[in-house]
């Protein structure tokens, strides 16, 4: 009997530090996670909860002055390991391992044109001639939606628009055929119409490719209908990780259910009021003893003060590190009594019908 095959990426206690003049800065602190092949994974949280600094390691593209540890498995390889050795660079990131970044125009050279620079990478890492490299980059423009390829392929990409200038970085990710494609906030600088039109792209081509594919983004709505797991991180810690069904339909962790109380619902009365998280994400100079999200849970215990829970699996591959999940008894108990007395255990005052008192902050980092 064959045992399970061995997921594409493995993840294990990731750490990520950076030295600063204020004192090291725990960037990820333990994070573990599969991705197998041609399933798609959502990284979700608020600015500096350390998704994107997830990303860029898995990338090899932090600073020589990072400090990490853990391990980075692809396809049986210790993508570490690699890195320091520095020998098969050219034949793993952007070939096997591809990325797209939140801005267009800090991702794309502003002195070439867009047909140069992604024939460049084709000729770099398959070795094409530059008739077949210019040929391949029509192609990939084509494919990936853009109006007369062959035009474009001789302008510049301050003659693109937003929209325009992302498709182009997603043909220049995707010119090696990637077997992991990661998309970095890859819709911020976008109007909402044409974000719409960049996930659907990247869905279409991911499922087209049989890639996988993690999306990393600050906001839940735009992994929904589009992942198959989503893993919602906090202060460098994953807070819950399931499939992205379950986060939405029955999430376990209080972040991640504020988190999607901060989403507009279409079929909300007119000026309805949403309901933000109150406070601020801890300072990671000085990470806290017991669970990061307390400060600002309704939920907050004694416990999750002193005591850091531990990612606890739920059943049916859903885990969470809470010490009070959502719609437990243990939830419901802790909720009751801080809404009797007015206050969670770490101060934060609640109403007798259970909602924070005095939010004044939004819960999905910068709006967009």
């Amino acid at each position: 009997m064959t045992g399970r095959q061995a997921p594409l990426l493995s993840v294990r206690d990731l750490k990520v530090v950076f030295p600063t003049p204020i004192g090291m800065v725990h960037a990820v602190d333990g994070v573990s996670f599969d991705l197998e092949a041609g399933q798609s994974m959502g990284i979700v949280g608020e600015s500096g909860s350390g998704k994107t600094v997830t990303a860029k390691t898995l990338m090899n593209l932090l600073p020589s002055y990072a400090l990490v540890d853990g391990s980075v498995n692809f396809d049986g390889r210790d993508l570490r390991a690699l890195a320091a050795e520095r020998k098969t660079e050219k034949h793993l990131w952007g070939v096997e391992i591809s990325m797209v970044f939140q801005d267009p125009m800090t991702s794309l050279n502003p002195v070439k044109k867009v047909g140069e620079q992604i024939a460049e990478s084709v000729r770099y890492h398959l070795g094409q001639t530059r008739t077949a490299a210019r040929r391949q980059a029509g192609d990939l423009l084509e494919q990936v939606g853009i109006p007369e390829p062959g035009r474009r392929l001789d302008e510049y990409p301050h003659q693109l628009s937003g929209g325009l200038r992302q498709r182009v970085v997603i043909a220049a990710a995707l010119a090696c055929e990637p077997r992991i494609l990661i998309a970095d906030e890859p819709t911020t600088s976008l109007d909402v119409t044409v974000q719409k039109h960049i996930l659907d792209l990247l869905d279409d081509l991911r499922t087209a490719r049989g890639m996988a594919m993690i999306l990393v983004t600050h906001d839940l709505g735009v992994v929904k209908g589009r992942t198959d797991e989503v893993m919602v991180m906090y202060a460098g810690r994953t807070m819950e990780e399931a499939s992205t069904e379950a986060v939405f339909s029955q999430q376990g962790h209080p972040y991640t259910e504020a988190l999607i109380e901060t989403i507009p619902k279409i079929n909300s009365a007119s000026h309805t009021r949403l309901v933000p998280i109150p406070g601020q994400p801890p300072v990671t100079t000085s990470p806290p003893t017991g669970c990061p999200f307390a400060d600002r849970c309704r939920y907050a215990t004694d416990l999750c003060v002193a005591q850091g829970p531990p990612l606890t699996a739920l059943g049916n591959g859903h885990h969470v590190a809470c010490h009070t999940p959502v719609r437990t008894p243990a939830a419901e108990t802790a909720l009751a009594a801080n809404a009797a007395r007015g206050h969670t255990a770490t101060g934060l005052e609640i109403h007798q019908s259970g909602v924070p008192i005095g939010a004044v902050t939004g819960g999905l980092g910068e709006q967009t």
